[in-house]
C-alpha cells in the first residue's frame, strides 16, 4: 500500500489557509513514487472555531477544530488519516504532524558533543528532523582550539564551518550554540512556532 504525505510547501499553505475562509486545491504525493492525489479543502473560519471540509474523489470528510496556533498540524493528520487509513501507535517512524518536535538539543546529545570537543570525531544528530544534523571536528593537538564543520540535508545543505580556540568549556558552548542556530533554520516552515 502507498503511503501519501503532506509535503513541507502544502504544510506551509495550510498554515496560512486555516485562516482564511475560501476553497483550496492541493496534492498529496506517495513517499517512495511520484503518484499524486488531489484533494479539495474548504475552510470556514469563525471567532472560536473553523469547520473543514476535505473533497477526496467523491469522498467527502468534515473536521471542526477550535482556532490554535497548530490546527493547520492538526488538519494535515487528519487529511493524512483519510488517505492512508488510520495510523497506528506502532510505528513511531512517522509520528503525527501535531506531535512532532524539532530541534530538540537532548542532554544525551550534548554529551556526545562534549566528548566530540574533547577527542575530536564525527557524529551525527538526530534532533526529530528527516535528516540528521552531521557534526565533524578537528582538534588540534599544538593548541586549544577545533576546527567543525556542521550540515544537514542532501541535495541543498546546509553547512557551517568555523574555528574556535579556548577551553573546552568554551568552546563547547559556541559549538552547541551553533548547532541551535542550524536547527532552527533546518526547521520546516509549518513547524516553526
Amino acid at each position: 500500500m502507498k503511503k501519501y504525505k503532506l509535503d513541507n510547501r502544502t504544510l506551509t499553505l495550510l498554515k496560512a489557509q486555516v485562516c482564511l475562509t475560501e476553497t483550496f486545491n492541493h496534492h498529496l504525493r506517495a513517499e517512495t513514487q511520484r503518484d499524486v492525489m488531489a484533494f479539495r479543502l474548504q475552510v470556514e473560519r469563525r471567532k472560536i472555531d473553523t469547520h473543514f471540509t476535505v473533497e477526496l474523489g467523491s469522498e467527502r470528510h468534515t473536521l471542526t477544530l477550535t482556532n490554535s496556533k497548530k490546527m493547520h498540524l492538526k488538519l494535515a493528520d487528519f487529511i493524512e488519516e483519510i488517505v492512508n487509513g488510520p495510523t497506528t501507535s506502532v510505528d513511531p517512524s512517522s509520528p503525527p504532524h501535531a506531535d512532532r518536535r524539532y530541534g530538540l538539543f537532548q542532554t544525551e546529545h550534548k554529551q556526545q558533543v562534549f566528548e566530540l570537543i574533547r577527542t575530536g570525531g564525527a557524529l551525527s544528530l538526530d534532533m526529530g528532523f528527516e535528516l540528521p544534523i552531521n557534526l565533524a571536528i578537528h582538534r588540534n593537538k599544538t593548541r586549544a582550539g577545533i576546527t567543525t564543520i556542521m550540515s544537514i540535508g542532501v541535495k541543498k545543505p546546509r553547512t557551517k564551518c568555523f574555528t574556535v580556540c579556548g577551553s573546552d568549556v568554551d568552546i563547547y558552548s559556541m559549538v552547541a550554540e551553533s548547532i541551535t542556530h542550524l536547527a532552527i533554520v533546518a526547521t520546516p516552515a509549518a513547524h516553526a512556532a
